[in-house]
């Protein structure tokens, strides 16, 4: 089992290679919706951007600067990246990374929970954010369809 330190630097890093995907697939939409796929995309890469500094922040007073170390952090982000890498289609390709993403948020939740290293605002962060993430995956699923 993971310690919290490594749960919560996974759990960031995923944050921010899901970030990456909706952003790039921002730009990669074309055809028919595109108008409204390259606005959908660009709601969830910005919902991501306080979550993304919120959990960071967090990271940092709990563990020391480390925590957000950009070499470790892009390793673990390419590794992300690359798992998603073989969908072409960037409506499909978000919202693999938002099913991955919530897999991992109810992990890493449960696991801190059981290890008894869940603090109050941590459990708030990972609820909302999880609570968030249940809407875009809503979204995008109601776009492949």
């Amino acid at each position: 089992m993971q310690n919290a330190a490594q749960q919560l630097s996974d759990l960031l890093a995923t944050l921010r290679a899901t970030h990456f995907v909706h952003w790039t697939g921002h730009w990669q939409v074309k055809g028919n919706p595109y108008y409204g796929d390259h606005l959908l995309l660009q709601r969830l890469y910005e919902g991501l951007d306080n979550e993304i500094d919120t959990l960071a922040e967090k990271l940092v007073a709990m563990f020391g600067v480390e925590i957000v170390n950009p070499a470790q952090q892009s390793v673990r982000m390419n590794q992300i990246i690359q798992s998603l890498s073989s969908v072409q289609d960037p409506i499909m390709r978000s919202l693999n990374a938002e099913k991955k993403l919530m897999q991992l948020l109810e992990h890493t939740f449960k696991s801190l929970e059981k290890q008894n290293n869940l603090s109050l605002g941590m459990n708030d962060f990972i609820a909302a954010t999880a609570n968030a993430h249940e809407t875009y995956i809503y979204l995008l699923q109601q776009r492949t369809r």
